[in-house]
């Protein structure tokens, strides 16, 4: 009896020793008997016919973006070009001068305050017309744009990826299932700063800077039977770390209590802290990636 459950072990602990077999290829029964035939060591569910699949899912509601947007005469039109930022007041891009008029300047009559700026206006094509400029006194700057609107428009346009997962026992084959009542080992296996962070980028419009820093602060893993499980990166599953043992992990693990097939779903939760224009925020954002896993079941024998 013993030397039967040291192989049932040694096949989850070593499971590249074990040849594969796919989720496919069984429902559930008796996946390892025992060789006298007195009955089955390990059941397993696999009820279902697909084979074993991850897939990505970005969930960025707070990432949506709306940029500043701009017309002139019922067209839109470029809010920031090479001559300036589009003023509303003016119906024209304008930029400051960096030497102001005296104040006896024409420019300047019936006004006081505000500043002079160059002002180049939308040509026939939306465009700026080179041969529109002219010098114009405004109230105040042309709309600069929203830093936190920038934060958004630059975090939308990195290619984030959610982190590979990491489980041990794997489950993707039969010979690899977990077992009720094993440690399984959970942890997020990144394989690029895209998958965790942190990724850092920066944009500049309208004279405006933004600067952002995106990291992972946890993952939360559900575990396909309505449980979860919230870690940080978790430990890698190693050999050396548990002989082949039942050892817990020491930071991020689960024990399954029923035997079946699960679908477990890693999500990375984001915190992006951004910064620029004299403000900061920070927008959250989530990453799932989802893996099926096989539990068994370990059955005694009598004799």
């Amino acid at each position: 009896m013993l030397n039967r459950l040291l192989i049932v072990v040694a096949c989850i602990a070593v499971s590249a020793l074990c040849s594969p077999q796919t989720l496919a290829e069984a429902a559930k029964k008796c996946v390892l008997e025992d060789s006298t035939q007195m009955g089955c060591l390990v059941w397993a569910d696999v009820s279902t016919d697909s084979g074993v699949e991850s897939s990505d899912a970005l969930r960025t509601d707070s990432v949506s973006t709306t940029p500043r947007a701009c017309a002139y005469q019922g067209r839109e039109i470029q809010c920031e070009t090479a001559l300036g930022s589009w003023s509303s007041y003016a119906g024209a891009w304008c930029r400051l001068l960096p030497v102001q008029p005296p104040p006896e300047d024409a420019v300047w009559v019936g006004h006081s305050g505000g500043a002079v700026y160059s002002c180049t206006r939308a040509g026939f094509d939306g465009l700026p017309d080179p041969w529109g400029a002219a010098l114009r006194w405004l109230p105040s700057a042309p709309e600069a744009p929203d830093p936190e609107e920038l934060a958004r428009r630059l975090l939308a346009g990195i290619d984030f990826e959610s982190p590979e997962l990491g489980i041990h026992p794997r489950g993707d084959t039969l010979e690899r299932m977990s077992l009720v009542g094993w440690n399984m080992w959970l942890w997020a296996a990144p394989t690029s700063e895209l998958q965790w962070g942190p990724v850092t980028d920066s944009t500049s419009e309208g004279g405006v800077s933004v600067t952002l820093t995106a990291t992972v602060s946890q993952m939360v893993w559900e575990m396909g039977n309505g449980d979860s499980v919230t870690c940080g990166r978790g430990t890698k599953w190693t050999l050396s770390a548990t002989s082949g043992r039942n050892v817990k992990s020491p930071n991020c693990g689960y024990v399954y209590a029923e035997d079946g097939r699960y679908t477990v779903t890693g999500t990375s939760y984001w915190d992006v802290d951004w910064s620029g224009g004299g403000q900061s925020g920070r927008l959250p954002f989530t990453l799932s990636r989802d893996v099926e896993v096989i539990v068994g079941e370990l059955q005694s024998v009598r004799r």
